[in-house]
């Protein structure tokens, strides 16, 4: 009865064990950084949903100069709910407002809008909708978007360059249904070093046959906690009414990350 008993725990290691020289099972992959920094709910306040950084919205109070408007102060919200539904996947939820009484109506932008991001190795792809509209809403776009871009393969694509160089951009090409199919571009760039944070944002649309491009920037310092103080501005032509336009901006912005 021992002489059977042994024979049938031997039996079950043999099945148990893998065969001489099979490679145990591959481990599932490590995710990507875009999915690592989505893998918990967040609600960010003072950050814009156009890009890592809150470009459209770097600063809160902010005194401001236009061409062709005399000095004025305005007030600038935005807030992003993120979180993981999969291991290679996550959804976006944001609103926002450059608004503020002293903004001319037609420089005002209100903006919502819900994204879904999946990673299709070597693609990101982004499928989302949006919703903007002027301060009087006399032009309201929604749209439907799909964007893709690379998931990595150069030095700082998505992630920071290295620990001593926190440098990182992304590039991505869309397509926007609303009005009309329209077909556009963006790259968008950050640079961090200590206390300071700067960005770059550049857009290009084709609008009725015609190119168009926008192009916003930022430099923020911070002060304490989640306070910055900010100078940015913007020039060319950006949704909803792709008017001419240019800005210059000095204020002070609040950023702040609560997890869920």
């Amino acid at each position: 009865m021992k002489a059977r008993a042994v024979a049938a725990a031997l039996l079950l290691a043999a099945l148990a064990a893998p065969a001489h020289g099979q490679a145990p099972a591959p481990a599932p992959p490590a995710p990507s950084p875009p999915a690592a920094e989505a893998a918990r709910w967040e609600l960010r306040v003072g950050h814009s949903y156009s890009s890592p950084r809150a470009l459209t919205q770097p600063a809160t109070a902010v005194l401001e100069q236009e061409k062709g408007e005399p000095l004025y102060s305005v007030l600038d919200a935005g807030a992003l709910l993120r979180g993981s539904l999969a291991p290679r996947g996550w959804v976006e939820l944001g609103l926002r407002a450059h608004a503020g009484s002293a903004r001319p109506p037609r420089r005002r932008v209100y903006g919502a809008m819900a994204r879904a991001y999946g990673e299709l190795d070597p693609l990101l792809v982004a499928v989302g909708g949006e919703y903007l509209a002027d301060g009087n809403f006399d032009v309201r776009q929604p749209a439907a978007t799909l964007e893709i871009t690379a998931l990595g393969g150069a030095p700082g694509l998505g992630t920071w360059v290295s620990p001593g160089l926190r440098l990182r951009w992304r590039p991505w090409l869309g397509l926007s249904w609303g009005s009309g199919l329209r077909p556009y571009g963006r790259l968008a760039a950050e640079l961090a070093s200590g206390r300071v944070e700067a960005g770059l944002e550049a857009t290009g649309w084709l609008v009725q046959g015609s190119a168009v491009a926008f192009l916003q920037g930022d430099v923020s310092v911070r002060l304490v906690g989640g306070l910055f103080l900010t100078a940015s501005g913007e020039a060319g032509r950006a949704a909803p009414r792709f008017e001419p336009d240019g800005r210059l901006g000095v204020g002070l912005g609040f950023r702040l990350n609560v997890p869920l």
